[in-house]
Order: structure tokens, then sequence, then C-alpha cells
């Protein structure tokens, strides 16, 4: 067998055929692939083919890598673990994907049977990707998700007005006058601070944090905000403190539902090489075989894709 596909070049033409490859998961299902010489596999297989022929004449059908997904599962298998922000948006996205192919060929189960079953073995994850989704958009958690985040969210809004205000207050100080660099109030180490000319730090209390690369200026925070800041500072950790937990719980909604989603990734790879196939055999314009069981082969206008 390796010396009968050798001489037929099949490894090459893999690599012809892995162009039409987009995923990781696909690449590795058709690095995996062998030749069979089980007919009703092989039948299957061209019926599903020659479905996805078909279709690709009127609607393409995109498979897109998504390249955190691969590692956000992985880690689910660590005990303990707890999935970023962007590994859960990358799960969201695979959803997403795995429930446009399990219904794209719903109602047209009559024109695309095979196609229609394949599809349809994919999992029902819509009420994990609504979980994930009311949680997880554009790379934050969502307030709306937790009480208790949106409450510490709106009292980070009040400390930062507050000591933003008493520092602007400052900058407009004929007082401070004579001190300032700048009339700017800026950030550093997380805390809200002042621009000073550094031959008049001395002149007014507060702490240091920072210096311009010039030199010139120091980055003060006045005493006078400073437990203002430490409110903020407080409420900050708290925020972080509360994020962690949504996530860790979104990773264990995520991790009940891992066998499925491997499952789902198996599915979907399947159904993509198949459709690698039918665009190879679109592009390089194939026929459909017919097998035959008797010791007889007849090649009519036969020709190697490579030639």
């Amino acid at each position: 067998m390796n010396a009968s596909l050798a001489a037929l070049e099949f490894e090459r033409l893999k690599r012809l055929l892995s162009r039409f490859v987009s995923t990781q998961d696909g690449k590795l299902l058709l690095e995996a692939l062998e030749p069979s010489t089980n007919l009703a596999e092989l039948e299957a297989e061209h019926t599903l083919v020659a479905e996805a022929m078909a279709y690709l004449r009127v609607q393409r059908v995109p498979f897109r890598e998504v390249p955190l997904l691969a590692p956000a599962i992985e880690k689910l298998s660590v005990v303990g673990s707890r999935l970023e922000i962007e590994e859960i948006e990358a799960v969201q996205v695979f959803l997403g994907q795995i429930e446009g192919l399990r219904i794209r060929w719903k109602d047209e189960v009559e024109a695309f049977p095979n196609l229609a079953r394949k599809a349809g073995r994919l999992p029902d994850l819509r009420n994990l990707a609504k979980r994930l989704g009311q949680a997880v958009h554009d790379g934050e958690v969502d307030e709306r998700y937790s009480p208790e985040l949106a409450r510490i969210r709106r009292a980070m809004e009040i400390a930062r007005s507050r000591v933003t205000t008493k520092l602007e207050s400052m900058l407009r100080s004929p007082e401070y006058a004579n001190q300032l660099q700048d009339q700017l109030v800026t950030v550093r180490n997380g805390r809200f601070v002042i621009p000073v000319r550094t031959d008049q730090k001395r002149s007014m209390n507060g702490n240091v944090h920072g210096t311009s690369s010039s030199g010139a200026t120091v980055f003060m925070e006045p005493l006078a905000v400073l437990e203002l800041n430490n409110e903020l500072v407080r409420l900050q950790e708290a925020e972080f403190q509360e994020v962690i937990r949504i996530l860790a719980e979104l990773t264990d909604l995520i991790q009940e539902s891992a066998p499925q989603l491997q499952a789902g990734r198996t599915l979907h790879s399947e159904i993509e090489l198949v459709f690698a196939k039918a665009r190879f055999g679109r592009e390089f314009d194939c026929a459909r075989p017919a097998f035959s069981t008797r010791n007889l082969l007849s090649l009519v206008k036969a020709r190697h894709p490579l030639l």
C-alpha cells in the first residue's frame, strides 16, 4: 500500500487539498486521511462531497480558525484553571460557528439530506452561548451580568469623579499656580496625580509617583486626595476580584459542556474536510466515481490533478 501511495503521490495530493482547509483541526484531520477499501464508507463520503459540491453552486460555507480555541479547551483539563476573557470569547465564536452549521440545512433536508444529517449531529449549545454572551463581550465582563459588579463600577465612577474634581480645583487655584508644571490631571501607579515642577516639590504636601523623562516634572499625589485615591484603589481591587469570580463561574459552565465542545470540534473539522474536497472537486472539474465489486477498472479521460 505504501509503495502504491508513493507512486500516486498521495501526500502531495493531500498538500494540494490543504489549500482548501482553513482550520488547524481540519488540517490535522487531513494529515491523518488515508485511502479506504470499505465500499459503504466510500459511497457515504462521496455522497456527502457530491451534496457539498451542489450546495457550493448556490452558497458559500466559510470555515475560520479560532486561534485561542484549542488552548482554551486544553486548559479546561487542568483542575482549578480559569479561562481569561479572550479565551471565553474564542469559545463564543466557535459556538456561533457550530450553531450556524447545525441549522444550515434544517430547511433543506430534501435537497441535502446527508449534509443535514451530518450537521444535525453537532451539539446544541445555545444555552451556553446565551449565558456567555450575557456575561462577556467586546473584551469585557458586562456589569449587567452581575449586580455586584454594577454596584462596584458605579461606586468607582463616583470615586473617580471626586478625586478628579478635587485635583482640578487645585490646578485652577492661584495658591498652586507657581508650583505646577501643567494644568493636567494624570494617572501614575494607578493613582490620580498632578504635574509639579521638580524645584517646587517640597512646597507641596504629598507623595511623588514618578518623574518625567526630562526630570523637570514630578507627578505628585497631594495629601488632600490621598484617602479619595485609596478608596478608588480599593474599589478597583473589588472590581478585579468580582471579575475573577465571574470568569471562574463561566469556566465551570464551559467545563460542564467540554465533552460536547470536543465532539463539536471533531464534527466541525469533518464537515470542513467534506467542503474542502468539494471545493477541490469544483476547481479541478472532478467527477464522482462509480464503484464496482467486480475486478474491473475503467478510467475515462482520467488525469492526475498534480500534472
